[in-house]
């Protein structure tokens, strides 16, 4: 059984692809690209594929805020056309979502049957992506993921940021206050929850990829001081726009598939980080 990873040059991706036996990749580094979807269908008949892991798309915040015209072709457009192939191919489909599709729902903590209303421009396309999938017949799963983490993370992310600039001495800045949440999630849980979803039989159509630790700002900032041996340099600056002020979420899905979480809590997923980083980025 062959398996199309969009994205597969990714954080996610790349390791995914080392795991899933028969997994092909996917990814516009290669020159694949998934607003061509000829070639998409090309490389499912060439591979003889019968899931497609979908990843592939505009995920950095800043660089979808920056250019949403480009941010949704990506994510809409380039989604719309994985789910015409599975739809002709009757292919089963396996959708990177996020939990921050949950945004400011006031409903704590939330889990797939609570209502969404994303706040921001990338999780507001991948809710209209979970829009079309509602109505589709095919085998799919919806996997809203969690803010991830871990060794060869992108440097754009929070938890890398405070890390380095608390190691290096460096100013932090943080918008708000600093106690708003997430469900940090190491990489390594994360691939965990796609690669059970994959080795079920289908059994729902969304499913929470994420641990249920609800961590702030300031508690990963204390947690980065207690692991360099270092202190931080705090800036108090502007809330971001469409911030989520509180994510409380729960994973009972994916442990009902027969998911164990590899890390018990975020400080041991963050020392996990670190030594990497000490090994990798000095």
């Amino acid at each position: 059984m062959g398996v199309l990873i969009t994205g597969s040059s990714g954080f996610l991706g790349k390791q995914l692809l080392k795991k899933i036996k028969n997994s092909v990749g996917y990814d516009l580094i290669d020159n694949y690209d998934i607003l061509n979807i000829d070639m998409i269908e090309k490389m499912v008949f060439n591979n003889k594929i019968e899931t497609i892991i979908h990843l592939a798309a505009v995920s950095d915040l800043n660089k979808f805020s920056d250019d949403e015209s480009f941010g949704n072709k990506i994510n809409i457009e380039g989604s719309r056309n994985i789910i015409k192939v599975c739809r002709k191919h009757n292919l089963r489909l396996l959708f990177a979502s996020t939990c921050c599709c949950y945004g400011n729902n006031d409903c704590h903590p939330s889990d797939e049957e609570s209502p969404i209303c994303p706040t921001e421009p990338y999780a507001i396309s991948k809710k209209i992506i979970e829009d079309d999938l509602a109505k589709e017949h095919f085998p799919y799963t919806i996997m809203r993921l969690a803010t991830f983490y871990g060794p060869e993370m992108r440097k754009e992310l929070a938890n890398y940021i405070f890390m380095d600039k608390i190691y290096k001495g460096e100013k932090i800045k943080i918008h708000g206050n600093g106690k708003q949440t997430r469900t940090y999630t190491h990489v390594d849980d994360i691939i965990g929850c796609i690669i059970q979803i994959y080795e079920q039989p289908h059994t729902y159509n969304i499913v929470n990829c994420t641990s249920t630790e609800s961590i702030s700002v300031l508690d990963v900032i204390k947690i980065c001081e207690n692991i360099t041996g270092k202190k931080s340099d705090i800036e108090f600056v502007e809330d971001r726009k469409g911030q989520i002020i509180k994510e409380m979420i729960i994973n009972d899905r994916i442990k009902n598939l027969g998911y164990s979480f590899k890390y018990k809590n975020f400080k041991e997923g963050m020392n996990n980080l670190f030594l990497w980083y000490i090994k990798n980025e000095q």
